[in-house]
């Protein structure tokens, strides 16, 4: 074999080492030196609460004055949306695009649930399972950003609130975040 064409075949052999372990260098580089590094942009539409925050069905109770069964948020997806006294039109068309949602996920709408949460002296919309808050409940739904108040909330089967919509969330964005969601969860 000659001189040349043993400098080429080390130069394939050196490329392809190069080509099959750099990336996995430079991300351990970055696990290593810049544990908090993400790429840019974000593909879901809410708002990810970070860190996620614990929430139980304890202080809510029914239109009829019943506590909410504790273990309501576990084991399923809930859409939590709260509402401010009664629910009048924008809070009805509301819950008709979250039911619109729930519908268009087909053979997996079992696995996301529907609550409207009613603070004040309000009563929920017919049909609806709409329960009432104690006073300290809705803490967990105030950021920096936003008092707690009318929204939409999701919650995930182990209870924890993990992304936030405003009011008028658009229900395709709504829809394609639990697509996602429900297609890499294997729980709820």
């Amino acid at each position: 074999m000659s001189a040349d064409r043993r400098r080429r075949n080390r130069v394939l052999l050196t490329g392809t080492f190069l080509f099959f372990f750099l990336p996995i260098v430079g991300a351990w580089l970055l696990n290593v030196f810049a544990p908090d590094w993400r790429p840019f942009g974000t593909t879901n539409y809410g708002t990810l609460v970070q860190p996620v925050r614990p929430i139980t069905a304890e202080g809510l109770r029914e239109a009829d004055g019943a506590a909410l069964d504790p273990g309501y948020l576990d084991g399923r997806w809930t859409l939590v949306h709260i509402q401010r006294g009664a629910c009048d039109r924008d809070c009805l068309d509301a819950l008709a695009r979250l039911r619109q949602v729930q519908q268009a996920l087909g053979d997996d709408m079992h696995r996301v649930q529907l609550l409207v949460v009613v603070d004040g002296a309000g009563n929920g919309p017919d049909g609806a399972t709409a329960v009432t808050a104690a006073a300290g409940w809705l803490a967990a739904f105030s950021f920096a950003d936003a008092p707690p108040g009318p929204g939409i909330y999701l919650v995930d089967p182990q209870g924890y609130l993990m992304m936030r919509y405003p009011r008028g969330a658009e229900q395709r964005g709504v829809l394609t975040d639990l697509e996602r969601l429900l297609k890499i969860s294997k729980i709820g």
